[in-house]
């Protein structure tokens, strides 16, 4: 489709070398020119932008979105005004749409989806939100409002018919966790709307925005708090009151509060009657507090009920294919493995790009049949085999099943596609350790430049090197103080201390013993995939250094999750006799180990 109308690409960057290319590149055809107002990059982000023919302003940052924003739209001299952020992402399949819009469009101005990737990588977690996109150049309009800006008339009286929401999608990366953690995203924004809220204090859209920084930090009962102050005096009307509802109610959810969350959704479908996202959490709830009936209910309404109205939707695919990942749990968990396979199924044929369900597709098919090419054979069969991610991923697959000469296969083709690819080289390794073959996994890695090596891949080496014994281990320990993850770099060492025989901790008060746990255990758990069983029982005197009363029965759930039911059924009973410490999971291993 022929474009007929200009447009100026505006944004406002503060180092985003990492992204702004991939934003850059997605949009390049689309736009006349490139509007770039920086505000401080001390990386290669201007030259970056430069790049791709970008006239790049400097901008003394004034802790205000606005003005910097403003800034970038004085420069702009097309007929429309694309606004986009340096960790966007045009989505191409909608390029079409967006040049029909642009040679046919007779308002001022269109809001598009944004899709922003939350947790440490894009994939299932993603959160919607509408924000104005375009806007037409007519010098009618200007952004206000120091952080979440807003468009308004320059006359002061904003007329919203002029302006209407488009099916166009733009990808956001910047709520990733690494991204957030790298730009301090969350202090800034605080320290911002602090200074708005002392101007306003009951500003509501202010508040909201405080709850959403609090909740994204982890801080729910702060988070609550604010919704809760918006909430006393919601309007329904206004643009993000739904997107309140909805987080208020997730607060309520991650506190444990499942009674108030239900009330509260009810309440919320009153207001809301087509919000699937609403349906969606309270099957949520069901699920998690072991009532499946009510749960699968509730799922099954969310597949009738079908994708919400685009003004609502807050966690992408309610209507679809969510609601089937659920309904998979569940039938697993009652060992209706057939109907759960068929769940899984569907939600890959509804988000291909979903992976998780390969997963449990490939435990089911083991527990269903047993048989290593059987199992080979229908997992390969979702994915195109000329593609070198599928092939390191059904090897990924294969592994978590102990199906370890298959998943060889498809890495030596995975390798012959790719020989520098990290993650081939080192499932290569894993799956060398995981057949006695350890000595080679440790020689394979340590062939691999250091810079390459995060603490994610050294864990697993060092525990390799626990198991023969290996001089490397020092060598090792090195590396991981050198990566910066202090945690992973102590439990080790804490494993080291105690494979010496040396009785000292490494752990101080502040210290998280939840987290250190939930390393120890990956560490644990990868000895006994190497069938370690001796070394295994040793390294078990870690856990008497971590100061957690969840210490046992995270070891149960280890010992079930590998088959060991028994012995976990017995440590479960510890955890409530020892610790007083029990939880769901803890329960249903107990049924099921009884039961068996």
């Amino acid at each position: 489709m022929k474009r007929e109308k200009t447009v100026s690409l505006c944004m406002i960057v503060k180092n985003e070398s990492k992204y702004l290319g991939r934003c850059l590149e997605s949009v390049k055809d689309l736009v006349d020119e490139i509007i770039v107002v920086d505000t401080g990059s001390t990386d290669n982000t201007v030259e970056i932008a430069r790049k791709y023919g970008a006239s790049v302003y400097e901008y003394q940052w004034d802790n205000n979105f606005s003005n910097a924003r403003n800034k970038s739209l004085e420069h702009a001299t097309k007929e429309w005004i694309l606004l986009m952020d340096g960790d966007d992402e045009f989505n191409r399949e909608d390029m079409d749409k967006f040049i029909q819009l642009i040679n046919t469009s007779d308002k001022d101005g269109h809001y598009f989806i944004t899709q922003s990737y939350t947790g440490e990588k894009p994939g299932k977690d993603v959160v919607t939100n509408l924000n104005l996109r375009l806007l037409r150049n007519n010098g009618k309009y200007k952004f206000t409002g120091a952080i979440h800006e807003q468009i308004t008339d320059c006359t002061g009286k904003t007329d919203y018919t002029n302006f209407t929401t488009e099916e166009i999608h733009i990808f956001h990366y910047g709520y990733l966790t690494d991204v957030v953690k790298e730009k301090e995203k969350r202090k800034r924004n605080i320290s911002i709307l602090q200074e708005e809220l002392k101007k306003d204090p009951y500003n509501a859209f202010h508040c909201f925005n405080m709850g959403n920084e609090y909740f994204a930090l982890g801080d729910q009962e702060k988070a609550l708090s604010y919704f809760n102050k918006v909430y006393e005096k919601i309007d329904f009307n206004i643009g993000f009151s739904s997107k309140l509802v909805i987080r208020r109610i997730m607060c309520m959810e991650e506190l444990g509060r499942y009674e108030e969350a239900l009330n509260a959704i009810s309440e919320g479908l009153k207001a809301y009657p087509k919000f699937t996202d609403l349906e969606y959490l309270r099957g949520y709830i069901y699920y998690k507090i072991g009532r499946f009936s009510l749960a699968i209910e509730s799922m099954n309404r969310c597949i009738e009920m079908g994708k919400p109205p685009v003004q609502i939707e807050f966690l992408v695919g309610c209507g679809t294919y969510r609601p089937y990942e659920v309904l998979g749990k569940i039938y697993y968990q009652l060992e209706d493995f057939h109907k759960a396979y068929q769940c899984y199924e569907k939600v890959l044929a509804l988000n291909p790009g979903f992976y998780n369900p390969i997963y449990r597709l490939g435990a089911i098919l083991k527990k269903l049949y047993g048989n290593e090419l059987y199992v080979s054979k229908k997992i390969s069969s979702y994915f195109n085999l000329n593609h070198q991610p599928n092939l390191v991923l059904i090897a990924n697959v294969l592994m978590n099943e102990g199906f370890y000469a298959s998943a060889e296969e498809y890495l030596k083709k995975a390798y012959e596609m790719n020989p520098s690819d990290l993650c081939t080289v080192f499932l290569t390794a894993q799956n060398m350790a995981y057949r006695k073959r350890t000595k080679e996994a440790i020689e394979r890695m340590m062939s691999i430049e250091e810079k390459n090596l995060d603490s994610e891949i050294l864990k697993h080496v060092f525990i390799w090197s626990l198991a023969c014994r290996e001089k490397e281990m020092k060598y090792i320990l090195h590396l991981l103080e050198q990566c910066g993850d202090t945690l992973v770099y102590k439990t080790c060492l804490q494993h080291y201390y105690v494979f010496k025989g040396n009785t000292d901790t490494v752990f101080n008060k502040q210290d998280p013993p939840e987290e250190i746990l939930q390393i120890s255990m990956q560490l644990l758990s990868e000895l006994l995939k190497m069938q370690e069983f001796e070394l295994f029982e040793q390294q078990l005197n870690v856990l008497n250094y971590i100061d957690s009363k969840n210490v046992l029965l995270q070891l149960a759930k280890l010992y079930y999750n590998h088959g060991f039911i028994q012995m976990a059924v017995q440590e479960v009973l510890r955890s409530i006799r020892e610790l007083n410490a029990i939880d769901r999971e803890g329960i249903e291993i107990l049924y099921k180990g009884f039961k068996s």
